[in-house]
């Protein structure tokens, strides 16, 4: 479990954008390590279940922590207590999964979405990444302070510059990460 744990750990204090491809059946651990994902993109066969209590098993891989964070207290301890198997439309329904995309676009998808987060200001999206983990369980007090300490980073790197210079010139910007 240490090692699981550490996995999930990384998957989370990445500071780049992640997301999750489920094609297929996602349960347990498998489930809470696609939660654990900044974006999740499922076709309609996909099927989810957080199945730790038919086999004896309590939440792993995050699962107690991710969950009521994103469906509420209540629809947590359904899908925990119950263990039961929902689909992908129940699982968007309850900010579970991000999109539903037919199967046979999903590749395409995920790649038009990785681009869109390669071309984005990588300093800029470690920042939001971590201020939105962060904030989910801080006050609004350390939530303004942490936005304004983060603020300061993005101001130090060559991305704000080229964004404003971009949109003056009518073009996208080509963000480098780098430091101004």
């Amino acid at each position: 479990m240490r090692t699981l744990n550490e996995v999930i750990l990384l998957l989370h204090e990445l500071p780049v954008p992640t997301v999750a491809r489920v094609s297929g059946v996602a349960v347990g651990a498998g489930w809470n390590l696609a939660l654990g994902c900044d974006l999740v993109v499922a076709t309609p066969q996909a099927r989810f279940s957080q199945i730790f209590a038919r086999r004896g098993l309590s939440l792993d891989c995050g699962g107690s922590w991710l969950l009521p964070r994103l469906v509420g207290l209540q629809q947590a301890k359904r899908l925990a207590l119950l263990a039961e198997t929902i689909d992908a439309e129940e699982a968007r329904s309850l900010n579970l999964v991000t999109w539903v995309v037919r199967a046979e676009e999903i590749d395409d998808f995920v790649a038009r979405l990785g681009a869109r987060l390669v071309a984005g200001a990588p300093v800029a999206l470690a920042q939001n990444k971590a201020l939105l983990n962060e904030g989910a369980h801080r006050t609004l007090r350390d939530a303004l302070a942490n936005e304004a300490r983060a603020q300061a980073v993005n101001f130090a790197t060559a991305d704000v510059p080229e964004a404003y210079s971009a949109f003056k010139e009518k073009r996208a910007p080509v963000f480098t990460g780098r430091w101004a």
